[in-house]
């Protein structure tokens, strides 16, 4: 009689088991979605020149891109 109720409680806790595991798949798999999708988003900010310059502190440390440098150069500038 003692097994016919652990079978009975273990199989209670396997069913709660699954139905948490399926809950936390779910979510893993909603977080995952969210975040490639916010990384293509902000990669393709990235792609703009004057957002990459907001949002990237080294391209205000960097100089002119040297096709620029030289354009002015060529204008006396």
């Amino acid at each position: 009689m003692n097994t016919k109720n652990q079978n009975e409680s273990d199989d209670r806790y396997e069913e709660l088991f699954l139905q948490f595991a399926q809950r936390a798949e779910r979510w893993i798999a909603w977080a995952l979605a969210g975040c490639a999708i916010a990384l293509v988003a902000s990669q393709l900010l990235l792609l703009n020149p004057r957002i990459r310059y907001v949002l990237v502190k080294v391209e205000q440390l960097e100089g002119l891109p040297y096709s620029v440098s030289r354009l002015q150069a060529a204008e006396g500038k």
